[in-house]
């Protein structure tokens, strides 16, 4: 098992045994925090084996963020079906994700990163922040990941640093895994880098009481991986990382343990 899997097994036993109870606005948890995942996108994509993922939905919502979402048929257009239950009556979301990276007050976030990407690939603040505090009562959803650094070295491999307020363990972890990693591929074919680490900062870090179950059964299957991070390969050079699709990534041979269902808590 690649060692980014054996961390994330090793967080949720951590979380299993050391976790705080807590009752939340949707549900009792386990609860730690402060932790920490990394990947290096240089050794391969990492989809977690110990359960079958399906990353398209995931990566049809990044196609939909880098777009400005503003409702349900933003995300379903491309193959993302999950956001349904943070829409009003007539299907539209209130989304500071996506959104505030290109609008941040009236400043574009995007934009600006994208120059210093072309001309100033050294520079440190690098950085795309989503976190509008006067805004939370307005939104269907605050946002959980909420910040993010790219480093340029000086060999030319582009790295992420990706904060995160608030992570379900078992439902939406391995979905930003792949979230992550699909950015950083799609920002670096733009400005011709090489994808290099994605690091993971978690503050509340939770399973659901209702998840324990399914996080022993992962764990036990756990057990019989022995299978390396997934090939991939992306389409396009040099093309505007906003236009990405799901189709413009290309995953290798997926061979994992049989998925698990786990409720999605809105």
């Amino acid at each position: 098992m690649e060692q980014f899997e054996k961390d994330y097994k090793q967080l949720i036993e951590h979380v299993l045994v050391n976790g705080e109870r807590r009752e939340t606005r949707n549900q009792s948890t386990l609860s730690v925090f402060g932790t920490s995942i990394e990947f290096d996108l240089r050794k391969g994509f990492p989809l977690i084996s110990g359960r079958k993922m399906f990353p398209d939905g995931v990566l049809g919502e990044l196609a939909a963020l880098l777009r400005q979402p503003k409702c349900v048929k933003d995300f379903t257009d491309w193959g993302c079906n999950y956001w349904g239950q943070w829409a009003d009556e007539n299907g539209q979301l209130e989304l500071d994700y996506g959104n505030a990276w290109f609008n941040f007050e009236g400043f574009d976030q995007i934009a600006d990163l994208k120059d210093k990407l072309k001309n100033d690939p050294a520079n440190r603040r690098m950085i795309i922040n989503a976190w509008r505090p006067h805004k939370q009562g307005d939104l269907s959803l605050p946002c959980c990941h909420y910040s993010y650094q790219f480093h340029v070295s000086v060999d030319g491999v582009i790295s992420m640093v990706w904060t995160q307020r608030s992570v379900d363990v078992m439902v939406g972890m391995p979905s930003d895994f792949i979230l992550a990693a699909a950015w950083l591929i799609a920002v670096a074919a733009e400005f011709g880098f090489e994808p290099g680490r994605v690091k993971m900062d978690f503050g509340d870090t939770h399973i659901y009481t209702d998840h324990i179950e399914g996080a022993h059964k992962y764990i036990d299957q756990c057990e019989d991986v022995m299978l390396a991070m997934v090939p991939w390969r992306y389409a396009t050079k040099g093309e505007d990382f906003c236009e990405f699709e799901p189709s413009k990534l290309r995953l290798g041979a997926y061979n994992p343990q049989p998925a698990i269902k786990f409720k999605l808590h809105g």
